[in-house]
């Protein structure tokens, strides 16, 4: 006698997953922000802001930075910029508190600041864990891939632009097929290239060939990721790069990388401290080039291990650090950005999850409006896992759930059902359960034993792998139109016959 199909796990993933993707809006958080600052320690930090930048000052090793400087009446010795107080402030005004990011379907655009959170994709990782968690380096059809993944997942709002490092594409030509990629695979806002100033001005012309020359300039269509030396550093290719994207009215993430104890002090206030002078720094010198356009105060943090000096992720400090950010971003009246979803540990395990957890919470209990980094990252962001990708942007979903509040309903049904249902009953046929289901991820399994055995005794890391080539598999493009599509194919080719020349 056959046996009978049982429906279960395999079959709830199937009917999800036949259905049309419901992609998310902008999260508006109604829980938080946590404030841990009275406001004498608001004004303590702001202090030592204002004397980093006004009596240490910060390097800009850049000559038309400088010069720029020098004009507005900054002090600068060599490469040292101490910029007044005055000065410092007054640019940091300009800057608005949040923008609207557009992406090519307008259906996908998301708002960055106030009480908005949007999730944002891994971002620059040179290695991969392959679909067989193979460890490899990473090439460009990786990139392409997790541009898919991030177009299929419901609460992934931007694409990005480098979710891992082609290693198979020469350096110079990488953009390219990057930015193209990303505004082929996807119509969700992406990101823009930051590795030479050609490469910045490449991206701007072929998002006005997407958008149009009068779109671009009348609203935001980009955000690039700018990294700052810490300490106190601004090299000459992010501010190359800064200049670009400021003239054109683009915002950057003005992003130190801070490693607690090793680039940065290793206390909570001090690195705060040092981040926020690093970060509003460049931030107030994209004012000079156009007053107004919007920035985003960027923040990467880390600890250190002390035994090894290896980067440690969702450890305490850096949690509290971020908690600080925020409350200090909402002083300044600028959006701001962190990274979560990221771990030490070189497989999808138990660490690489509780990792990823502590990270995120912190990041959003904070009032983060850009969290980038939202899925996939292990090895202390070196490399970038299928399995982990999928897994974590499912996560996403129960986040976004969680941080958009208690929903307001009227008691009065459910209390009939209480009373209907009466003592020692069971509340599973009432119309309110089958109507308000909670928000289910349908890769964790919930299964018995006997059940989860039955069906293969899977580790959440062989279900991510599983679901990734579902998902692949499954793919398909956004509509473009064929002239656009066309136009950027020519100007990628020509400018590629042009750098091999």
């Amino acid at each position: 006698m056959a046996r009978p199909t049982r429906r279960g796990r395999a079959a709830r993933i199937k009917a999800r997953t036949d259905a049309p993707i419901l992609y998310k809006p902008t999260l508006n958080r109604n829980v938080g922000p946590v404030n841990l600052l009275s406001e004498e320690g608001i004004e303590k930090i702001h202090a030592a802001v204002l004397h980093i930048v006004e009596n240490i000052g910060v390097e800009f090793r850049d000559a038309s930075a400088l010069e720029d400087w020098r004009k507005a009446g900054a002090r600068v010795d060599g490469e040292r910029v101490r910029i007044g107080r005055d000065l410092f402030m007054a640019l940091i005004g300009y800057i608005p508190d949040g923008y609207k990011f557009h992406a090519r379907n307008p259906e996908r655009s998301v708002d960055v600041g106030g009480a908005n959170s949007i999730f944002a994709n891994c971002y620059g990782a040179p290695f991969v864990y392959d679909l067989d968690g193979i460890r490899r380096p990473s090439q460009l059809a990786d990139s392409q891939n997790f541009l898919r993944l991030a177009q299929m997942s419901p609460a992934m709002h931007v694409a990005g632009v480098l979710p891992v490092e082609p290693q198979d594409i020469p350096v110079p030509e990488r953009h390219l097929d990057l930015v193209s990629s990303a505004l082929t695979l996807s119509d969700k806002p992406i990101m823009g290239s930051v590795t030479s100033e050609i490469a910045a001005r490449d991206t701007l012309d072929m998002l006005r060939i997407v958008f149009g020359e009068e779109h671009l300039e009348q609203n935001v269509v980009v955000t690039a990721l700018l990294n700052c030396n810490s300490p106190l550093v601004w090299d000459e290719t992010m501010l190359q790069s800064l200049r670009v994207y400021a003239a054109a009215n683009q915002p950057a993430l003005l992003t130190p990388f801070l490693l607690a104890g090793a680039s940065g002090p290793a206390s909570p206030l001090g690195g705060v401290a040092q981040l926020l002078a690093e970060a509003l720094a460049g931030m107030a010198y994209a004012q000079m080039i156009r007053r107004g356009c919007p920035m985003v105060l960027g923040v990467a943090l880390m600890g250190v291990s002390m035994k090894t000096g290896a980067p440690m992720l969702g450890t305490a400090e850096p949690g509290l650090m971020n908690l600080l950010v925020g409350q200090m971003a909402r002083f300044y009246g600028v959006p701001w950005r962190s990274c979560t979803m990221w771990s030490g540990s070189k497989m999808a395990d138990l660490q690489a999850g509780y990792d990823s957890a502590n990270a995120m919470w912190p990041v959003l209990l904070g009032g983060c409006n850009y969290i980038m980094h939202s899925a996939g990252f292990l090895e202390g962001s070196l490399g970038v896992s299928y399995a982990k990708w999928v897994q974590d942007s499912h996560q996403l979903e129960g986040f976004y759930r969680f941080f958009e509040g208690i929903r307001s309903e009227d008691l009065e049904p459910l209390l009939g059902d209480i009373a209907e249902v009466g003592p020692g009953g069971h509340f599973l046929g009432t119309d309110h359960t089958r109507e308000n289901p909670f928000v289910v991820n349908t890769l964790q399994n919930n299964d018995s034993y006997e059940q989860w055995l039955e069906d293969g005794a899977k580790s959440a890391e062989l279900v991510g792998a599983e679901e990734a080539r579902r998902m692949l598999a499954a793919y398909a493009p956004p509509p473009l139109p064929e002239e656009t599509a066309a136009a950027l194919n020519e100007f990628t080719q020509s400018r590629r016959q042009l750098y091999r020349a």
